[in-house]
């Protein structure tokens, strides 16, 4: 099943260079770009993004650590993309993340984890909706896809 997903590489993975390495394990995975940009958001965006955490004892600084900085929205596509994705980041706290997940190689504290990702289909397509419009989610073909994709039964 076809899905899209919400990426997002956080200011502490601008910071530390890691936007590159993290995209090309997405990339080398075989899922497919389809929304990319690099943005410095408001606190408004940022509390409709986490309105799910308003209320808990960390939301504040939830606000603080996303909105301190650039970061990088992405859109990837591909069968189970959401549950891949969520693998590929690993737990939420890193001394807690699978070695060989993105926070298990590379994160250290939980409140500095690299990355957020949607954790289901209706996660992914309001966080989706709310990083990008829909002009800026594009459909295309990849020559590759054939040899990552099984072919259409």
């Amino acid at each position: 099943m076809t899905e899209r997903t919400l990426v997002l590489v956080k200011p502490d993975g601008v910071q530390r260079l890691l936007v590159g390495r993290i995209l090309a394990r997405f990339e080398e995975r075989g899922l497919k770009l389809v929304g990319l940009k690099l943005v410095r958001i408001d606190r408004a965006l940022a509390e409709r993004h986490y309105a799910i955490h308003r209320g808990k004892p960390f939301f504040e600084g939830l606000l603080d650590f996303i909105t301190s900085g650039p970061l990088v929205a992405l859109a990837l596509e591909g069968p189970n993309a959401i549950s891949i994705v969520r693998t590929m980041v690993g737990a939420t706290r890193p001394h807690e993340a699978a070695a060989g997940s993105i926070r298990g190689d590379l994160a250290v504290e939980t409140a500095q984890n690299l990355v957020h990702a949607s954790d289901s289909p209706e996660t992914a397509a309001s966080e989706l909706a709310l990083w990008f419009s829909p002009a800026e989610l594009l459909d295309y073909e990849r020559e590759v896809d054939r040899w990552v994709l099984a072919p259409e039964e």
